[in-house]
């Protein structure tokens, strides 16, 4: 790595954690960004987006590209036949948006996707088991994401409503299944995943960010699976770090 492009990453990753902590601060004693700071929640997703490219090997670049390309098919045929995961709509939180689909929802789909994959990287499981426990681990973020994000954050609304938090149970079983797709593709590609350092924690941070939010609102169940989240996480690391 040359040291301009060091320096771009160590400033580009100082610019992410002020988002994350302004976000944070933001909706927990203000209700949420103002107006003028629309632009604030595509940037921090974009930016997170970047920064997981940006530090991975080629190989891995390419795959994680695949992976959100995936995330934006099943995301426009989600909204256009109101199927996979249930009927629901975008608002005008999330810009840019291409056939009415934010872009950074690609990007969220990459950033979680890449997490997952560099936590298991180094599981000698069958095929069907990793991707049964990759879909799974993703089917849990969204537990902590969706009461958030179609919540206080308004990125989205459900046409249904279900028992957890409003959010339909065909939603779950949609992530699940378009997740196990597109792990399923990953595992086409030879080799191991390589363990970036940049991927993990910033799939970790975007779980905690949720899981704050979500406490700072009082949705305990959301909370609970996020603290278990973080706790996997923090074994699955420590893990990482004694076989490397």
């Amino acid at each position: 790595m040359t040291r301009v492009r060091r320096y771009l990453l160590l400033g580009s990753g100082a610019l992410y954690l002020v988002m994350w902590v302004g976000g944070v601060v933001a909706y927990i004693f203000r209700g949420g960004p103002g107006p003028h700071e629309a632009w604030t929640a595509p940037a921090f997703l974009a930016l997170a987006a970047v920064l997981v490219l940006g530090t991975s090997r080629r190989r891995e670049a390419v795959l994680l590209t695949v992976a959100m390309a995936l995330g934006f098919v099943s995301e426009y045929l989600a909204v256009q036949c109101g199927c996979i995961f249930g009927p629901y709509s975008y608002t005008d939180v999330l810009f840019p948006r291409v056939l009415e689909i934010p872009l950074v929802m690609s990007a969220a789909w990459m950033i979680l996707v890449g997490y997952v994959k560099v936590m298991l990287a180094r599981r000698a499981w069958p095929a069907w088991i990793d991707v049964i426990v990759a879909s799974l681990w993703m089917t849990a973020i969204d537990l902590v994401i969706d009461p958030v994000a179609a919540g206080p954050l308004r990125y989205w609304s459900w046409v249904n409503t279900g028992a957890y938090y409003g959010i339909p149970a065909s939603n779950f079983l949609g992530w699940f299944l378009v997740s196990a797709v597109i792990f399923i593709v990953l595992r086409v590609a030879p080799g191991r995943w390589a363990d970036n350092v940049w991927t993990r924690r910033i799939g970790l941070s975007i779980i905690v960010f949720f899981t704050v939010i979500a406490a700072a609102y009082e949705l305990w169940l959301a909370v609970a699976v996020g603290a278990l989240l973080v706790c996997l996480d923090v074994a699955t690391s420590h893990v990482l770090r004694t076989e490397t």
